[in-house]
């Protein structure tokens, strides 16, 4: 939509509407009306200048998008939305190209007219909903730019699909025929593969038309949906048959169905549906791997279970692996190795997932083993160890076992560690009972199992407790109830207890009433799934001791793995009563230090000004008599005297102002007045005052600066001062013949640097740090240059107070260079 006119900054500054101008190329707000400010949370426009935005935030992205698409004129009416800013639901926004003081373009965002607040419930509703959709969903407006992104899209599209459709699809002429289909048609779908963020992809797109009253700013919404792994899928099941039967799948058991079905293909797999539930035996038994368990009737024979197809990408490596591995998910052994399968003496992996002994041992578990004996069927054991680590698969983890053959050994039987029955998947459940019928009053197979482990050592116990006896941190263990289990002899001397007097009780017994809230978070962090459970950092408490008092303490728990340990927790305490004085010596030091800085800055303040009074008497009268307003002084001596009382009160008045202003600085209390600055204006100025002092020292002053650099943010008055201390102290140091340059410029990355560069006599390193220091003058073979020592470092600390970063560099002989840069956040671009 275009319109004849686009209003003014001046035109929306009074507005109720909020009203933005953005730099898009450097995601940042160079203008802002009243509503503008308040919508992000700031009370001056300096606020906004100095707020720093992600490109990647929608609102920002969008900015972006539209400052490169939008051509002069053009209104495009879309959806913003800034979560920085607190806001929950995008705003509708219109949107124009607006040139910035560079001449580079700017895009003028102005918001709708609130609406009421039942239409903006629903308005955050409808947002929210959309957010939440699994399937990726992108809404485009009528000119192919993409509007909103859900949560699901962003995850899958990669940050150059981001901005229009052409984009999206990689493809101009398919975005175009994409486009006039929906229109024609209203509703499309189509698969195209497609680089995203993951590579090439199989998309399925499916396009709908919106209707104009459900959405004034979006032309069509597009589903997307990654099909890659089931179009593989499809391709190896239609593989299966043989080149003599009809192209139906066999009806076997398959493990690891696809996740996700779309309607529009539900006919194509009706049949593999069907095939999937059917509990009957297979029509080509004699293909598949026989059963290892009591031949039933035919009726009640269950069928043997086919490897699911899976990637070769994934199968390969497991393939190749010198050890035996099993993968097993859902109380289901799904995939075993060629290693697996000449350890275990079967054929081939459909031998091992249809082995009911292997089903029953390794389906259920949980966790690693020592050297233990597996039953293989026929009578036959090998011993091994097993291995367990979680991998990723498709629908969810798996659990992989690499078993490696040991020795037989001397074993006790103990209860393990096995996948809860309540968590097995129905399928499993049901092809469980069918291979391995349990027996009447018989406890289920997957609860306990006898397994063999090696007998534990009381010499290694009593070893251990004598190395954790040394230790002065206390060492607690603690039950699953956080009932204390042992107590280590390093916390016997923290809390006074022995181990006696607390073994059973509750941990937070020994804690202090408002430390048990922390250590009852610290323990709920620690059991759940939480990132707290991987980046375990301690916590401060404090204890309440036996011998009356309490004692800080800093805490770290950790949770035990120990296979036959009581224990659930491994809780170390350590004193930190020497830290907690130390830092409260600090922080009383830091307060006293502090204070005496202020006292400094009173003082000074206030005898500057006592100073004052008297040094303006007498640089008046001594300029009265200087000029000989009453009468001629007849005698020359009294003439020089008075030019010298003049000259010296001038510097006294000097200093004490300096010395004034860089307390002010150090104390942070100096005043600064942060309005636009023309820096070309500034040098002008210091220019105009030095131009005499610098023809009487022969020295030629030059500036050169673009005409169109841009204000900055600063502080007049000191800018000013700046400047006239770079250029006097470049005078100074300059021999005559020589040059003093101010110049400015713009770089790459926006911020703008101001150059004070001169050729004059320059400094060596220990001469630059002492010129950097107060009251510390540098002493120049041949030059005796007067001065208080306070130029250069007032200097630094009122370009540091503006905000700027200060940077001098110079060389014996080749002259000096200062150089103050101003960051992005403080150039404007208008």
């Amino acid at each position: 939509m275009a319109e004849a006119l686009t209003p003014t900054l001046e035109d929306l500054r009074a507005v109720p509407e909020a009203a933005w101008l953005w730099d898009g190329a450097r995601a940042r707000i160079v203008w802002a009306n009243g509503a503008g400010i308040a919508y992000f949370g700031g009370r001056t426009l300096f606020d906004l200048l100095d707020r720093l935005f992600d490109f990647t935030e929608p609102g920002v992205e969008r900015v972006n998008g539209l400052t490169r698409s939008l051509r002069r004129g053009q209104v495009e009416t879309c959806l913003m939305h800034f979560p920085s800013a607190g806001a929950t639901a995008p705003i509708a926004c219109k949107c124009m190209i607006h040139a910035l003081s560079d001449g580079r373009p700017g895009l003028l965002v102005v918001a709708a007219r609130p609406a009421t607040a039942e239409t903006a419930a629903l308005a955050a509703d409808i947002s929210a909903a959309f957010d939440l959709m699994p399937i990726p969903a992108v809404l485009i407006g009528q000119d192919g730019a993409i509007r909103h992104l859900n949560a699901a899209s962003l995850l899958l599209l990669g940050a150059g699909q981001r901005s229009n459709l052409v984009a999206l699809l990689a493809d101009g002429a398919a975005a175009e025929d994409l486009m006039n289909r929906v229109s024609m048609a209203g509703t499309v779908s189509l698969v195209r593969t497609m680089p995203v963020r993951l590579g090439q992809r199989d998309i399925r797109i499916t396009a709908k038309k919106l209707t104009s009253h459900a959405s004034d700013n979006a032309f069509a919404i597009l589903l997307l949906d990654d099909i890659t792994e089931r179009r593989a899928l499809e391709a190896r099941l239609a593989g299966t048959g043989r080149a003599d039967e009809a192209p139906v799948s066999p009806p076997v058991q398959q493990i690891g169905k696809p996740s996700a079905m779309e309607a529009g293909d539900a006919a194509a797999f009706d049949n593999l549906g069907k095939v999937l539930k059917q509990d009957t035996a297979p029509a080509h038994a004699a293909e598949a791997p026989a059963v290892k368990a009591p031949v039933a009737k035919a009726s009640e024979t269950p069928p043997p279970r086919k490897i699911a197809p899976f990637p070769e990408i994934i199968r390969g490596p497991i393939d190749k692996l010198k050890d035996a591995v099993l993968i097993a998910k859902d109380g289901l052994l799904l995939y075993a190795n060629p290693a697996a399968c000449r350890l275990l003496g079967h054929n081939g992996p459909g031998d091992v997932v249809n082995d009911p002994l292997l089903w029953e041992r390794f389906g259920p578990l949980g966790q690693s083993l020592p050297a233990t004996s597996i039953a293989v069927g026929e009578g036959r054991e090998i011993t091994a160890t097993v291995q367990m680590s979680i991998i990723p698969w498709l629908g969810g983890p798996a659990r992989q076992f690499v078993l490696k053959r040991a020795e037989p050994q001397k074993v006790e039987a103990v209860a393990l560690q096995v996948v809860p029955p309540a968590e097995r998947s129905s399928e499993a459940e049901e092809v469980a009972s069918s291979i391995t019928p349990s027996k009447p009053g018989s406890p289920p197979a997957a609860e306990i199992i006898p397994l063999p482990v090696r007998p534990a050592r009381p010499e290694a116990d009593e070893e251990l407790r004598a190395i954790l006896d040394t230790a002065t941190d206390g060492i607690i263990t603690l039950d699953a109830k956080s009932r204390i289990h042992t107590f280590s002899a390093g916390a016997e001397a923290i809390f006074g207890y022995r181990i006696a007097e607390v073994a059973g009780k509750p941990f937070a017994d020994l804690v202090a009433a408002e430390s048990k809230k922390v250590l009852r978070d610290y323990l709920a962090a620690l059991q759940g799934p939480g990132l707290a459970s991987v980046f375990n950092d301690g916590r401060e408490i404090t204890a309440v001791v036996k011998q009356g008092g309490t004692v800080p303490l800093f805490l770290t728990i950790g949770k035990l793995q120990a296979l036959k340990s009581q224990a659930a927790f491994c809780a170390v305490v350590r004193d930190i009563t020497q830290w907690k004085k130390t830092e409260t010596e600090l922080r009383q030091a830091k307060e006293v230090a502090e204070a005496t800085s202020r006292q400094k800055s009173e003082f000074l303040a206030r005898i500057s000004h006592e100073l004052r009074t008297p040094l303006n008497a007498i640089m008046g009268f001594s300029e009265v008599m200087r000029l000989q307003r009453f009468g001629k002084i007849e005698n020359e001596k009294y003439r020089g005297y008075v030019n010298d009382i003049h000259a010296s009160g001038g510097h006294l008045l000097s200093l004490i102002n300096d010395l004034l202003d860089l307390s002010k600085v150090e104390a942070g209390k100096l005043e600064l007045n942060f309005t636009s600055v023309n820096l070309g204006d500034v040098a002008d100025h210091a220019m105009k005052l030095l131009q005499e002092p610098a023809t009487q020292a022969r020295v030629v002053l030059r500036k050169t600066m673009p005409a169109d650099l841009p204000n900055v943010v600063a502080d007049l008055r000191s800018m000013r001062q700046i400047m006239l201390n770079l250029l006097s102290n470049a005078l100074k140091f300059t021999d005559p013949g020589g040059q003093v340059i101010i110049s400015a410029q713009m770089s790459k990355s926006g911020e703008l640097k101001l150059r004070v560069k001169d050729t004059g006599i320059g400094m060596d390193s220990e001469q630059l740090r002492d010129a950097l220091e107060p009251f510390r003058r540098v002493v120049t073979e041949g030059r005796d240059a007067p001065g208080t020592g306070l130029g250069l470092p007032l200097t630094r600390a009122l370009a540091e107070a503006n905000r700027t970063q200060f940077a001098i560099t110079s060389e014996p002989r080749k002259g000096t260079l200062v150089e103050i840069t101003f960051p992005t956040t403080r150039v404007l671009a208008e």
